[in-house]
């Protein structure tokens, strides 16, 4: 094999571990915030019916998946992007804990929009490339 086609070979391979990363990290972003926006709709769902222990108990799930899943983020994104989810839940689950309704469906549906923003953020688009 000539030096040209080593060459060759060596770049052909490291594009598609970056491609083949890039698309396992995409998955996995997508699959951790369908989760966690699953059960933000679904606490949201008891506090619009003002079901408030319920509510709680869902955030406190969100509060351990987060946990969690947090920390891989922390590898792949922007630690502002993760700030933003850690401060919004904060605030949520205060709101909830005081039954304050508008305050507490405000923050949960910007909460849900910070989750939904990850993967636009972080997908192939020409958007994000430019």
């Amino acid at each position: 094999m000539s030096n040209n086609a080593k060459i060759v070979t060596v770049v052909v391979s490291l594009v598609l571990v970056i491609i083949i990363s890039g698309v396992l990290t995409l998955s996995y972003l997508n699959r951790s915030c369908e989760k966690l926006e699953k059960t933000v709709t679904s606490a949201g769902l008891f506090i619009q019916s003002k079901q408030w222990d319920s509510a709680e108990k869902l955030l406190n799930d969100f509060e351990s998946d987060w946990n969690k899943t947090k920390y891989s983020w922390a590898i792949l994104l922007d630690h502002f992007e993760i700030d933003n989810i850690d401060n919004s839940y904060t605030k949520t689950k205060k709101y909830v804990e005081s039954k304050d309704y508008p305050s507490a469906l405000a923050e949960l549906e910007a909460l849900k929009e910070y989750i939904k923003h990850i993967p636009k953020k972080e997908s192939f688009s020409l958007e994000n490339i430019m």
